[in-house]
């Protein structure tokens, strides 16, 4: 007697098995054309920003004296390269698609140093790898860096810096000779993170200018540095 061999037969899809693969189909390519060629375009796009180097004065130089600035620092709410947003009085948010260039605190770093030099209120204001050295150095802190956004008709840009002078030289090493705090809140045209950028950088502006003056005016002991600290090859 022959034996029979059993063949498996599949069973018939189930109902809506195929309107299911279309709609997952469907899905898919809807997902690949928003993560690909279209999303050069999309109103998320990561975008990074820099402040504004702040312009200096003009006119001869008030003090003989060479000036560093030794440390900027930022407050760590606003340290990160994130553009920051109050939006209440205890809440705050980061913009997952705006940020700063670089780091904040070197960004302020460039440009305080590049207004200071500018500012003719010194002599001369370091490279912070200069192999000179200094008859007096600044410390900055910049404790607000944060777009106001808590009344959405009246977005402000709000930035606060505090300065400190010292000396350097041994008579009066360690000695502050100056500090101020300044801040401003300046209203933006627009709820947007380009328009935070121009708020602070236009902040920044008039808060250099406001130092750049007062420096001049100091009472600061004309001296300069016992040594360049750079030796002379034989």
């Amino acid at each position: 007697m022959t034996a029979l061999r059993s063949i498996p037969i599949s069973p018939p899809p189930a109902k809506g098995s195929f309107a299911l693969r279309q709609l997952l189909t469907a899905s898919g390519l809807t997902l690949a054309l928003l993560v690909g060629g279209c999303a050069s375009n999309a109103p998320w796009k990561k975008q990074a920003f820099a402040l504004a180097t702040p312009s200096g004065g003009t006119g001869p130089v008030a003090h003989t004296n060479i000036l560093s600035l030794r440390r900027v620092t930022v407050s760590p709410l606003y340290g990160g390269k994130a553009l920051v947003y109050r939006t209440g009085d205890n809440s705050y948010e980061r913009d997952p698609y705006a940020e700063f260039l670089v780091p904040p605190n070197q960004m302020m770093d460039e440009c305080l140093r590049m207004c200071l030099r500018d500012g003719h209120a010194f002599g001369a204001v370091l490279e912070p790898d200069s192999g000179l050295n200094s008859s007096c150095f600044m410390e900055a802190s910049v404790s607000q860096l944060y777009g106001d956004f808590r009344q959405p008709g009246k977005p402000l840009a709000v930035l606060q810096i505090r300065f400190e002078l010292y000396m350097t030289t041994p008579a009066d090493a360690g000695r502050m000779v100056w500090q101020r705090e300044l801040s401003k809140r300046l209203p933006l045209a627009h709820r947007t993170a380009a328009a935070l950028v121009a708020g602070w950088s236009a902040g920044l502006q008039e808060i250099m200018d406001e130092v750049n003056t007062e420096l001049k005016h100091v009472e600061i002991p004309e001296v300069l540095p016992l040594s360049t600290g750079i030796r002379n090859e034989e």
